[in-house]
């Protein structure tokens, strides 16, 4: 079921948004799903802060290993 959302934007972001799902071959309405399913996707503040918190520990305690290049991962 469709349900309709009326947002009000300053001309200048209204264009922007257009421009964006025009470029990205999108309705308006697509688009702004799209971009929200994305966000969704993202790693919160708040995670990325725990696991540099995470990662600093574990440097200090000896758990990482230090690598010559990227060839050393695999």
């Amino acid at each position: 079921m469709r349900s309709i959302l009326s947002i009000s934007l300053p001309a200048e972001k209204k264009k922007e948004i257009e421009k964006r799902a025009k470029k990205a071959k999108k309705s308006t309405s697509a688009y702004i799903i799209h971009v929200l399913a994305l966000e969704k996707s993202l790693i919160s503040e708040d995670e990325l802060v725990k696991m540099a918190k995470k990662a600093e520990k574990d440097y200090k305690t000896g758990k990482t290993k230090k690598l010559n290049s990227l060839a050393d991962l695999i």
